[in-house]
């Protein structure tokens, strides 16, 4: 399972993200402060920061390890309500003002089913007038990445993967080395496939599914996305 060793040394490898900008980013979209949904939270920065700034948040994980780093976090005396549970089979206690998935969470998911199933979940869940925003990779970005090596680096642990491009799925193949002590390091390995889905097809799933109002825009602005954007951000209503 994705992030079953990565959890605990995900925000040290992957640190160079500005969640508080992109909270910021986020809030722009919407008024929204009393109940959001921070839907696939991984180790809870996102839902840390909101909470943090008054918002009552249902922070929701298909991953045990991920909610496990989630749930140590200080949250001060408005701890989100953590729910382990697969997207696509969302199924909250009651409404949210706003829902929240970032990072290309919904790239994760494995089929065109279970991507319409989720837009269908979280539109039953959003109070009337309601907003839904996340982000996604691109066909485009995806498949650029065939071949592509990476690493990234921490003081407690090394992380190496390899892609490779089959349409229209990225395979990753992640090698973890974590540190144990003097010149002793433990060696996990775990993959990570994510699928592109059309910019269109995923539109038109909105639709069907009950968004009557739905923006692209690129990352971080308010702009439409340019003709090579890598990853785009919706805002559905």
């Amino acid at each position: 399972m994705p992030y079953r060793n990565l959890a605990a040394h995900y925000d040290s490898l992957m640190d160079g993200f500005d969640y508080e900008a992109y909270a910021d980013y986020l809030l722009s979209f919407t008024s929204a402060r009393r109940s959001v949904l921070d839907l696939a939270c991984g180790t809870g920065r996102l839902a840390e920061i909101l909470s943090l700034r008054g918002c009552d948040v249902v922070a929701v994980d298909a991953s045990p390890d991920m909610l496990s780093v989630a749930q140590n976090r200080d949250y001060g005396d408005n701890a989100p309500l953590f729910l382990l549970q697969d997207m696509a089979e969302l199924d909250l206690y009651g409404t949210v003002e706003a829902a929240f998935c970032t990072l290309d969470a919904l790239n994760y998911l494995p089929s065109p089913q279970k991507l319409t199933e989720t837009f269908r979940r979280v539109r039953l869940f959003l109070e009337p007038g309601g907003v839904f925003i996340f982000d996604v990779l691109t066909p485009e970005a995806l498949a650029s990445r065939d071949g592509a090596v990476f690493m990234s680096d921490a003081e407690d642990a090394v992380c190496v993967w390899r892609c490779a491009w089959n349409a229209p799925r990225l395979r990753q193949e992640m090698t973890l080395f974590v540190h144990r002590g003097d010149n002793l390091w433990e060696r996990r390995e775990e993959t990570h496939t994510e699928r592109a889905y059309k910019l269109p097809f995923i539109e038109k799933a909105l639709a069907d599914t009950g968004f009557t109002s739905v923006r692209k825009h690129g990352m971080m602005t308010k702009d439409p996305p340019g003709k090579n954007a890598e990853r785009v951000v919706f805002v559905a209503e």
